[in-house]
């Protein structure tokens, strides 16, 4: 028996393609930056807390937060902070995105009463303010052992 094909025009195949990828380009294009990006700005955070969030509010397009140092895991030499004493975390809420949009992980709005690990730096010429250090991953588990493939 002789089978007899027809060529698959490439415009067919094209458009199979361009089709296929629109419908998994929104899952696809969800990628933030690699675990390794904020695993180094973690690491370079000069501020390292366990806290509590006490109270919160949106002003102006910022968060001002309320939080009591639980522990003191990191500061620079000389740091005044100790367990106890309440902090203030002022940062900027994140433009709500298109959920297709590449990029990193927004900051997240802390709520009252819950308790995370938060990578900070002091905002200069204030005693007692903070804003995150580590972007999106900034409040949360710790990303500090995720090393850039490759390096030593």
């Amino acid at each position: 028996m002789v089978v007899h094909c027809r060529p698959i025009p490439m415009r067919a195949v094209s458009l199979a393609v361009l089709s296929t990828c629109a419908v998994l380009a929104p899952t696809l294009a969800r990628a933030e930056l690699p675990p390794w990006v904020y695993g180094e700005q973690q690491r370079q955070a000069p501020v390292v807390l366990r806290l509590t969030v006490e109270q919160g509010s949106t002003r102006g397009g910022d968060l001002h937060a309320q939080g009591r140092v639980l522990q003191v895991i990191r500061q620079p030499k000389g740091g005044q902070l100790k367990a106890g004493q309440r902090i203030w975390l002022v940062y900027g809420l994140p433009e709500p995105r298109p959920v297709a949009m590449v990029g990193p992980a927004p900051l997240r709005r802390l709520q009252a009463g819950e308790t995370v690990t938060a990578w900070l730096q002091p905002i200069p010429s204030t005693r007692s303010a903070f804003s995150p250090a580590a972007g999106g991953k900034s409040f949360g588990p710790t990303m500090e052992e995720a090393l850039e493939p490759g390096a030593p």
